[in-house]
């Protein structure tokens, strides 16, 4: 039996580059987002969720560079204080296999 399937790993957690940010305050843009976690980091995508009249729904996502930036990220934003008065909530991001369904 393979180890290299062996979903406990160590290695597992280290490999993410996406993260999932909520609870954000509706004045917070796209552009503050990456300000704020361009420190950890080069970012190669940022996407936040805005409803149909292009207001912020509170949630976005950041694809890092590489898993180091994004797991400092995580560790140092989750449950900071920024903008407003809500506590950030980030989160890893599973990467979704190309051709697998969800």
């Amino acid at each position: 039996m393979s180890n290299d399937d062996n979903h406990g790993s160590s290695s597992c957690p280290s490999k993410f580059t996406s993260l999932y940010i909520a609870n954000l305050d509706a004045q917070v843009s796209e552009e503050m987002l990456i300000l704020m976690f361009s420190d950890f980091g080069k970012i190669r995508k940022s996407v936040l969720a805005k409803d149909f009249r292009g207001e912020s729904r509170g949630f976005a996502f950041i694809v890092f560079e590489n898993a180091d930036s994004a797991g400092r990220a995580m560790l140092h934003m989750n449950g900071r204080l920024i903008v407003g008065q809500k506590i950030l909530y980030v989160e890893r991001t599973p990467k979704v296999e190309e051709g697998r369904d969800i």
